[in-house]
């Protein structure tokens, strides 16, 4: 799988799907985000609760 960027068409139609619900992901999460897919952790409901609560301290 290609790595993501924040400029990647594949997470501008996240960021995209998202806005579309009504959501949206802070600037400093979403960089979170993008590192976390590209390092390679399954992405797991918990490991998607522990980011959050991570952004929230």
């Amino acid at each position: 799988m290609k790595e993501l960027t924040l400029e990647s068409k594949e997470f501008k139609r996240v960021l995209h799907n998202l806005h579309l619900e009504n959501m949206s992901l802070h600037s400093s999460l979403q960089k979170k985000v993008v590192d976390l897919v590209n390092s390679g952790v399954p992405i797991t409901s918990n490991v998607i609760k522990e980011t959050l609560k991570r952004e929230k301290l």
